[in-house]
């Protein structure tokens, strides 16, 4: 990679990381707990502590932690199964859905509006290209937890 590829890719990673460092202070959780409302948020019908476990590669007692306490806070609910009731399934709240909306609106307007001075060839291409840096990041992400060298 190049010399400017590698500045930009660190100031990249640098905003990214700063920006949801923001939005979980805005919430009063830490940015692991942030991450996880983030994968409750994205499964409608909820999600099981198994499932975030294995998501996240936290024990069954650190995902218990987390998620006593964004109950605590009015941001998660424990739905149990109506088939099963051992299990149950973890939802978003509306009290999280209400606060979380503001956070991100204004980096949504901005990307929006930048998009708009691109074709969709430009944003086809933009497209494959992020979604290729997302399937990097997860295989090295696999690598580095797995202890491969």
């Amino acid at each position: 990679m190049s010399e400017d590829g590698d500045r930009l890719g660190s100031e990249l990673s640098l905003r990214v990381v700063m920006f949801h460092e923001a939005i979980a202070h805005r919430l009063g959780v830490s940015n692991s707990e942030h991450k996880m409302l983030d994968l409750v948020a994205r499964h409608p019908d909820g999600i099981t502590p198994g499932e975030l476990s294995a998501a996240t590669g936290l024990s069954n007692a650190a995902v218990t932690k987390i998620v006593d306490k964004l109950v605590a806070a009015d941001y998660v609910r424990r739905e149990r199964s109506s088939r099963d009731r051992r299990s149950f399934r973890i939802h978003t709240t509306p009290h999280f859905q209400q606060t979380s909306r503001p956070t991100a609106a204004g980096l949504a307007r901005r990307i929006e509006e930048m998009n708009q001075g691109f074709d969709q060839q430009e944003l086809a291409a933009i497209g494959r290209w992020i979604t290729g840096v997302i399937e990097a990041l997860r295989i090295e992400t696999e690598r580095l937890e797995s202890g491969d060298a």
